[in-house]
């Protein structure tokens, strides 16, 4: 037995007529009232009514329920569909389908359920069931998302404590520590996963998800700097640091002076950690460290978010064209980069994402008080394909549209990507390009779904050969700028634009 109905008279019921289904081996769905007297000695008086499922699962549910807890497993959300037939006045016929968040995304939707795809796709949206019971057969939606990740740097004290705590509330716990003494199963019982490596190392590999709730409680201050260092650029649910409110300071200013965070991203960490109880012991710590990932993950639950448009800017080339980083050299009143986020800024975009890769450290000092997340491509030397996939892994939720811009045209006019956005939201094409006099040029906007297509691809494929792909998924938007076919690769093409803005 797991959970509870509410227990009382109502679990009670429930358990009687789960005897009676299983004798009789048929699935039964009943109502029950709540609305007793308050004289009533057996009722319940709560108040409204609920509708009860008792399913006998045959071998043909259990299938379902080995499926589903596979994508579970492998940490793919999804949504149970389930079918409820009325054979009887209370005997049920319960025919159940798993579908997979990317089959829902790429609309691959069976005859079966394709009636209800809004519906499934609302209770996705807003993480909320859904029980169609005017319907025939009547259908019950449940989105079902793994549990979210806490990663807790540090097996120490408060890290053990807390451990237990995440496990009891619901997360999916992995604890990191450089320590095998103290990171091993028989210490800390309550977690799902033990990493026992350099703390800042296990960091920058954790695959970081949105659902990614992580807590920096290391013994020291040069492990809880390489932690935050190795995550505060990412989109995460949450990052909490331990630490006085002096060492705050000194690590925030530390990191501001080295280029490592933007004031923004700082903002961001949550520290001093915790909610404000006045803890002193290891076991308060943890249980105000606790109860603000709790207050979290609950706001994040209950804001439905709606999709926005997000820009990633790809600069991460060698320039070797041009013999020197052309991202920095002067354009307008700034740079060549910065001119493109200014650009960006200007425009509809909720958020702009830089990809950097060759002249990391010298472009990183120039824009890093920007608004903005910075993604570092490892693999530029692969080509600007390399970049967008970079670029991708950094997406915020909840992203509907990518636009793809170059950071070699700082003349790009925010009037063309507005242009671009306004046109794709009237369309049900999932790809709009701009376009002059019949010619297709950047910026490229792609709706997310896209998404896992595009990383898949190899390195011996381009952007170019994606959209060869989807030729009839793509809108061309017209408009009135030739500088969307001009790129500046060489010290010509930079001249030239500087002798068009004079």
């Amino acid at each position: 037995m797991l959970g509870t109905l509410g227990g009382g008279v109502l679990e009670g019921e429930a358990q009687s007529r789960a005897l009676e289904a299983w004798n009789r081996k048929e699935s039964i769905l009943f109502d029950y009232s709540l609305d007793a007297d308050i004289d009533s000695e057996e009722g319940a008086i709560c108040g409204g009514s609920a509708i009860i499922l008792l399913e006998y699962c045959d071998p043909h549910h259990q299938d379902v329920f080995k499926v589903l807890t596979k994508s579970i497993q492998d940490r793919e959300a999804g949504t149970l569909i389930t079918f409820l037939t009325k054979s009887s006045s209370q005997c049920i016929l319960v025919e159940r389908i798993w579908m997979e968040s990317r089959s829902i995304e790429t609309g691959a939707f069976s005859e079966k359920i394709r009636p209800f795809k809004h519906d499934i796709q609302k209770a996705i949206s807003e993480n909320s069931l859904i029980y169609l019971e005017h319907a025939d057969p009547v259908v019950f939606i449940q989105p079902l998302i793994p549990l979210p990740r806490l990663v807790i740097a540090g097996a120490g004290h408060i890290g053990k404590a807390l451990a237990h705590l995440g496990n009891l509330l619901e997360f999916e716990v992995t604890v990191i520590d450089d320590r095998k003494e103290f990171c091993n199963s028989e210490n800390i019982p309550d977690a799902h996963h033990l990493v026992v490596s350099n703390i800042g190392d296990a960091i920058r590999l954790d695959p970081k998800t949105e659902d990614t709730y992580l807590v920096i409680v290391t013994r020291g201050h040069r492990d809880d700097s390489d932690a935050l260092r190795n995550a505060i650029d990412t989109n995460i649910a949450y990052l909490g640091m331990i630490g006085s409110r002096t060492k705050i300071a000194l690590m925030k200013d530390q990191f501001i002076n080295k280029g490592w965070a933007t004031q923004e991203q700082l903002d961001q960490v949550h520290a001093p950690i915790g909610l404000e109880i006045q803890s002193k012991t290891v076991q308060e710590i943890a249980i105000s460290i606790a109860a603000q990932l709790v207050l979290v993950r609950q706001l994040q639950q209950n804001t439905p978010k709606k999709p926005v448009t997000s820009a990633i800017i790809l600069a991460a080339g060698e320039s070797r064209r041009m013999g020197k980083p052309k991202q920095l050299l002067p354009f307008g009143d700034s740079s060549m980069i910065e001119m493109v986020i200014e650009t960006v800024g200007k425009t509809d975009v909720s958020h702009t994402i830089v990809v950097l890769g060759s002249h990391y450290e010298a472009i990183v000092s120039k824009i890093k008080s920007k608004q903005l997340v910075i993604a570092r491509n490892e693999n530029f030397k692969n080509g600007m394909l390399s970049s967008l996939q970079a670029g991708l892994k950094k997406l915020p939720h909840p992203t509907g549209k990518v636009l793809v811009l170059l950071g070699d045209q700082p003349m790009m006019q925010p009037g063309v990507i507005n242009r671009l956005i306004d046109a794709a939201s009237h369309s049900e094409k999932n790809i709009a390009v701009a376009v002059h006099q019949g010619k297709w040029g950047h910026p490229v906007l792609i709706d997310v779904t896209y998404t896992p297509q595009i990383e898949a691809l190899g390195t011996d494929q381009s952007l170019h050969d994606f959209l060869k792909m989807h030729r009839d998924d793509i809108l061309e938007v017209e408009v009135d700028h030739p500088e969307i076919h001009r790129d500046i690769d060489t010290i010509e093409d930079y001249n030239k634009e500087l002798k068009y803005r004079s």
